[in-house]
């Protein structure tokens, strides 16, 4: 008995299992092909998910930078602490979420 990883959640699992018991992502009856082409479905989706969340982290920062630009709120204002706030988390999330993007690009190969 040997053990090896999920195609779908990536965990490792013995290769007697008929079923995943994370998952429930059923082996039995699967050629390798098959399961090859689920693995690159789940890490393909991953990969839209943080692309798409940076995406929105970046939309963030660019609004909350143009209402600062625009509008000028006096510092020291809740506006002004919302919109420098709001900018800097959108850059923080941003570069977040394309290093993991980066990891699992590099997962990937």
């Amino acid at each position: 008995m040997a053990l090896t990883q999920c195609p779908s959640c990536n965990k490792r699992i013995s290769s007697k299992v008929k079923e995943c018991p994370h998952c429930q992502f059923v082996l039995a009856g699967q050629s390798k092909e098959e399961m090859e082409r689920e693995g690159f479905r789940i890490k393909q989706e991953k990969s839209d998910k943080l692309l798409s969340r940076s995406m929105l982290a970046l939309l963030i920062a660019i609004a909350a930078f143009t209402y600062l630009f625009l509008q000028q709120p006096i510092p020291g204002t809740w506006q002004y602490g919302m919109s420098i706030g709001a900018m800097v988390a959108g850059v923080i999330w941003f570069l977040i979420n394309r290093v993991q993007l980066l990891f699992l690009k590099k997962k990937k190969q």
